[in-house]
């Protein structure tokens, strides 16, 4: 009797271990990468980088498997706005039909919010050769707001990926 109370206790203990196992391999712990430049606001985790133009501030995010970053609310445009000390290159673009933007990461570009976020005359396509928008710097008086611009410009940019599986 001794015996098979020890083998049902045995049991019970290998089941829980491997349900415990399943578990935590099932739902891993996901983080941003803060050795390396990284910020975590709510699900996705942020990067600025240095000067660099439109198209090479976007290959180097996915180079990083992210992309430049896409907005979507004023609680992300805040921190975006906190951690830049200049203007910064997002990834809405209209580089394949002038006037219909589109982010970089294939999220919708949501018109209702998003017209809010543009700088007042933006965006006004000047010398009919801005196709790529950036965040205005926190010294512009509007600053936070939308610009576009000529992709061929350089300046920092913003990375935005999701969390990192551990």
């Amino acid at each position: 009797m001794k015996k098979l109370v020890r083998c049902t206790t045995v049991m019970w203990i290998l089941i829980f271990v491997f349900l415990a196992l399943f578990i935590t391999s099932a739902n891993p712990s996901t983080q941003c990468d803060l050795a390396n430049g990284w910020s975590q606001f709510n699900s996705n985790c942020y990067k600025l980088e240095d000067m660099k133009n439109w198209q090479e501030a976007e290959d180097y995010c996915v180079r990083d498997q992210g992309h430049l970053v896409s907005i979507y609310s004023e609680e992300q445009l805040s921190f975006l706005n906190a951690h830049m000390p200049g203007a910064a290159w997002v990834g809405l673009n209209d580089i394949r039909e002038e006037g219909h933007f589109e982010y970089t990461d294939g999220s919708q570009f949501v018109s209702d919010y998003n017209l809010i976020l543009w700088a007042p005359g933006q965006p006004d396509n000047w010398q009919n050769n801005e196709d790529c928008a950036h965040l205005r710097a926190p010294t512009d008086p509007q600053a936070g707001l939308l610009n576009d611009d000529f992709c061929t410009a350089t300046r920092e940019f913003i990375c935005k990926k999701g969390l990192t599986s551990i």
